[in-house]
């Protein structure tokens, strides 16, 4: 009969709860049920097997046998004179079988030269020497915990997995000599001390008031005690002593065999299974400061898996992107969306090893990331290539800030998708471009990304995309690029101004300006990207966010125009303002600013003096020389007083912004029979 024992203790966080749950699985598999499954119900670990509640709690009280874990090249680990040697007494002394073979591993490392000898001058030789008198003479079990804690290489240089801390121990804490002190209380001399009760807490989730105090490690960092880290002030670090037990066997179980199948690559932290190079994005405490060692990301399953089936997972466990594995939190994200992981894995638990409380490191929850394809990776694909051509060129000494802003966003696109985390992911690359082109003499690569593509990945219906695509596309062939008048770095920059409008009119001016310079016949106010003149009503009326259409601007500027064809929105679009309408007239780009009405095409040049009305405030004088100047040419605008009652400087501002011309711009202000296109 099979059993379905749902383990409440052993919870997908923090990370000790989550090696709590390999631990129990290896353990049952290997002495008590062969035939035992796992997975996961939500957040809790589910044993399927022939073991009971009353049996497995049984097992772990009667006969579990622990894995010989030591660490005889560590001080403090208990082979040495000022150890702690309670535990390690206690197991060499013991007669029961089940410690047989934790004694015979206690017995020879007793014996090994170096450990007698104790500490030399050249204490990294030492211990060499002993990791391989160990790997040479102890059993299978004891190599097997060897083989999860640390790798050596024929030059004798040693590399450790993230998982067990540097080979055993954290700092001053020693992992090994408090597993044997902790099997020592529970399962040799327990004295008044309640096992089963604190053995039911530790799987099943069962209360208890017997906690113990003693290190919690990097494993439970909730339970770590210090200053403000309970009710009171301070408290020390209370713990279940089951739980360094179970977790240390898990670890045994996450890491056994790493350093033999790494070969080489064993230097490092990407042998360990699901491991990267920390990145410090995607979690709420995350500071360019941080001291990681490393992230693990845990596996969670769905369906029921054989111990054999689960050794094979960890044995094999990466991530690949494009075929490579992913060396990091952003490249691993990457895979997990796009189906680069497989086993049927469900979802990933992201824990960061981060230096907290002085030396020591803690497993930091950051998160959980679910499987599964997101359409959006294939952008971040396309993405990473052009960020990391713009990340080769020369930087503020600042930028730094900015570049983790970027690396961030594209962890929450790849997290959670949609369009708000891709408007996110170019604000912040337009951030990082707006720093470099207004405060270097570097310039971002361009046409990297295809601004169809990408103006859809962000929302084309967004107002704000719309008018900052508008603004990116502006170009004409005798002034250039709106990229030319935000670089510092070229003669034509005019990037200046105490805000958004007075930076586009500085911009306009001087577009303006080049153009008379250079005797252009056109008006340099052309773009890709037009709009609807009814869109550009959102932008006078102050009804955008200016901060963001000037982040996305400095984004869209880096995108490919080239065969941009322009699309629609499906936003209802506001009326035109009729004074916008008239003076607009005077700044359609063309042939150059013609206006196609009538039996022949008529040209109108920008008056810049317009700009200098508007910047004044004066609406009402500006709107009466665009009429005239209409009617000079030609055209019978309707005989109307144009009144002021908005911002003059977002009307001025707003010239700059490309839109269709036609009937959409000129409806409502001439006469009936000049309103066809």
């Amino acid at each position: 009969m099979t059993h379905k024992v749902r383990l409440a203790g052993c919870t997908a966080t923090p990370f000790g709860g989550y090696l709590k749950s390999l631990g129990v699985m290896r353990l049952v598999c290997e002495q008590a049920d062969a035939e035992a499954r796992g997975y996961w119900e939500g957040e809790t670990f589910v044993l399927e097997t022939a073991l009971d509640t009353e049996e497995l709690t049984a097992f772990f009280l009667e006969r579990y046998e622990p894995t010989p874990i030591l660490a005889p090249w560590n001080g403090g680990s208990g082979f040495y004179p000022k150890d702690n040697k309670e535990g390690i007494d206690a197991l060499a002394g013991s007669s029961a079988e089940r410690f047989a073979g934790y004694r015979r591993a206690i017995e020879i490392c007793r014996g090994f030269p170096e450990v007698q000898a104790g500490k030399s001058e050249d204490e990294d030789a030492r211990r060499t020497a002993i990791l391989r008198h160990c790997r040479n003479r102890l059993d299978d079990r004891a190599v097997e915990w060897l083989d999860a804690a640390v790798g050596i290489a024929a030059d004798g240089t040693r590399s450790f997995a993230p998982v067990l801390g540097t080979g055993g121990n954290e700092g001053r804490l020693d992992y090994t000599n408090n597993f044997m002190s902790r099997i020592a209380g529970l399962l040799i001399s327990p004295g008044k001390l309640p096992v089963a009760e604190l053995l039911s807490n530790s799987l099943f989730g069962q209360r208890t008031s017997a906690l113990q105090n003693g290190a919690a490690g990097q494993y439970d960092p909730g339970r770590a005690g210090g200053a403000n880290q309970g009710p009171g002030i301070a408290h020390d670090s209370t713990t279940n002593p089951w739980d360094l037990v179970v977790t240390m066997e898990g670890a045994v179980a996450w890491a056994s065999g790493l350093y033999r199948r790494q070969g080489a690559s064993y230097r490092s932290v990407l042998c360990s299974p699901f491991t990267v190079r920390a990145s410090r994005v995607g979690y709420g405490s995350a500071s360019a400061k941080d001291d990681a060692r490393g992230e693990i990301w845990t596996p969670l399953w769905r369906g029921p898996v054989r111990y054999e089936e689960l050794k094979t997972l960890l044995r094999e466990g990466r991530a690949s992107v494009d075929g490579r594995p992913a060396g990091n939190a952003i490249e691993f994200a990457e895979a997990a969306s796009s189906l680069g992981v497989d086993r049927g894995i469900e979802r990933f638990v992201r824990y960061s090893l981060l230096k907290r409380r002085g030396d020591s490191y803690v497993a930091l929850p950051a998160g959980t990331f679910a499987t599964g394809y997101r359409s959006e990776t294939d952008r971040i694909r396309q993405f990473q290539t052009y960020f990391e051509a713009l990340n080769r060129r020369e930087m503020p000494k600042d930028a730094e800030e900015m570049r983790r802003g970027v690396e961030a966003a594209i962890f929450q696109v790849l997290l959670r998708g949609g369009k708000d985390r891709m408007r996110e992911l170019m604000a912040a690359l337009g951030r990082m471009t707006r720093r470099m082109m207004t405060a270097s003499d570097s310039r971002p690569p361009g046409r990297g990304l295809k601004a169809r593509d990408w103006l859809d990945a962000c929302g084309f219906e967004v107002r704000e995309v719309r008018i900052a695509a508008a603004l990116a596309s502006v170009y004409t062939r005798d002034v250039g690029t709106m990229a030319d008048n935000l670089s510092r770095a070229d003669i034509r920059f005019a990037w200046t101004g105490n805000d958004l409008p007075g930076r586009m009119i500085s911009v306009l001016e001087r577009r303006l300006q080049t153009a008379n310079s250079s005797e252009s016949e056109t008006n340099p106010t052309g773009g890709a990207c037009a709009l609807h003149p009814g869109d550009v009503t959102w932008f006078v009326e102050g009804r955008v966010d200016d901060g963001l259409i000037e982040e996305l601007l400095f984004a869209f500027v880096t995108l490919d125009w080239t065969e941009f064809e322009g699309f629609g929105t499906a936003e209802a679009r506001r009326e035109t303002v009729p004074v916008y309408a008239v003076l607009k007239h005077l700044f359609l780009p063309g042939e150059p600013g013609k206006i196609d009405r009538g039996p022949e095409a008529t040209w109108l040049r920008a008056d810049p003096r317009i700009l200098s009305l508007l910047k004044a405030g004066n609406i009402e004088e500006a709107a009466r020389m665009a009429v005239h100047r209409l009617r000079v040419a030609g055209f019978r605008p309707l005989d109307v007083a144009y009144k002021g009652g908005m911002d003059a400087r977002r009307l001025a501002a707003s010239l700059l912004i490309p839109v269709w011309p036609g009937k959409a711009l000129s409806a409502g202000i001439f006469h009936e029979e000049e309103n066809d296109d």
